[in-house]
């Protein structure tokens, strides 16, 4: 295992390592805040905006479970697993890879629909059900466009250094996808442009539009000047981020997609690019769901009432217990008198370490046939 784990492959699996714990803690905090308010009332955030947030975060927890095959096949050198586990991580890896983008473009088409368009369009394109349809749509079209992934993944069997004297020959599998160059390269044209041209110019027009139909709308209303320029500056930083995102993290990825043919693999240096090439995909599908929570102050405000609310109910709940807690003191026969001594000395106790103390104290006072509950319950 120990020789294995040397040279570029430790760096490279080091860094995929740490992105995966970063990428699953980004995730896990993101769906914490946004899964309570899919089915939450009255919530201003729209739902389907919220669906698509969860959407992106759990498939970037299948792709970070799947990259722990990859992490696997870095640290030993060679593909541990068998061709269906190599199908099933290419599926997932290129899924999320191609799904991504199209959610991202679905949310700024919703953002764009309940600002811009008419009430009954705008209304419509923020309910759940819409958002599911969508998705499944989406998915539908992705699914159909992989099969050639589903065709032509497979585990390949490498022979290197072989050694006539020592009769020894050193043997390494490889996961990978392996077309005909024909369907490779049409796989890889259609592919672009549904998953990266398509969406990149529905993120820009539909999320550009809407500060201008803001900034036309304030020359016809009585908008406050200063509130309708912190909007505009919220949508135009907004497409900023996303934009910028998605042109550095996807633009190498499909260059190098048709650059395949062009580099050749041999060389250990063009390897350790194209491993880090491959992670800035994962790098934006982490990021979108975090720069939608953080910059969404809908989603973050109803996240915060939600807490508030639960932390309410559990001071009733314990309240109303230790409340039951000392009736059922009261109605302990032979204790009338130590009761009542007890229960004023523990209404003058605001905290519970002084609490313990005083119930502690007490304990010893009363007979020793009378069952007490336990400090915690108070």
């Amino acid at each position: 295992f120990i020789s294995h784990f040397q040279g570029y492959r430790t760096y490279v699996a080091s860094t995929y390592i740490g992105f995966n714990v970063v990428g699953f803690a980004i995730n896990a905090w993101v769906l914490y805040v946004v899964a309570p308010l899919l089915f939450a009332p009255a919530i201003k955030v729209p739902k389907s905006i919220l669906f698509y947030i969860f959407a992106l975060c759990v498939g970037d927890l299948m792709t970070m479970i799947a990259m722990l095959l990859l992490v696997i096949e870095l640290l030993f050198g060679t593909w541990q697993f068998s061709s269906m586990v190599c199908t099933s991580y290419l599926i997932f890896d290129s899924m999320n890879k191609f799904m991504a983008p199209m959610i991202v473009f679905l949310i700024s088409r919703t953002c764009y629909s309940t600002v811009c368009l008419d009430k009954t369009k705008g209304e419509k394109a923020a309910t759940l059900k819409y958002a599911v349809i969508q998705f499944c749509i989406a998915l539908a079209f992705v699914m159909i466009l992989l099969w050639p992934v589903f065709a032509y993944s497979q585990v390949f069997t490498f022979y290197m250094s072989p050694n006539s004297t020592a009769q020894e020959v050193t043997v390494m599998r490889k996961c990978g996808f392996f077309p005909p160059p024909e369907i490779e390269f049409w796989f890889n044209l259609i592919a672009c442009i549904t998953s990266y041209a398509v969406p990149l110019f529905g993120i820009i027009y539909w999320y550009v539009s809407v500060p201008f139909f803001l900034k036309r709308r304030a020359l016809t209303t009585l908008v406050a000047s200063s509130s309708m320029d912190a909007a505009l500056r919220k949508v135009i930083t907004t497409v900023l981020l996303l934009t910028v995102i998605y042109v550095l993290c996807w633009t190498p990825y499909w260059v190098s997609m048709f650059a395949n043919r062009i580099w050749t693999m041999e060389k250990k240096s063009i390897i350790i690019i194209s491993y880090f090439i491959h992670l800035l995909p994962y790098i934006s599908c982490v990021a979108y769901p975090l720069i939608f929570t953080l910059l969404n102050r809908g989603i973050r405000s109803a996240h915060a009432k939600i807490v508030a609310d639960q932390r309410r109910r559990f001071r009733s709940l314990t309240d109303e217990a230790s409340s039951q807690i000392r009736t059922a003191i009261r109605t302990i026969p032979g204790t009338k008198m130590k009761k009542n001594e007890f229960l004023t000395r523990t209404e003058e106790i605001s905290s519970d370490k002084a609490a313990s103390e005083a119930i502690s104290e007490f304990r010893d006072t009363l007979p020793s046939q009378t069952s007490f509950p336990d400090e915690t319950l108070l």
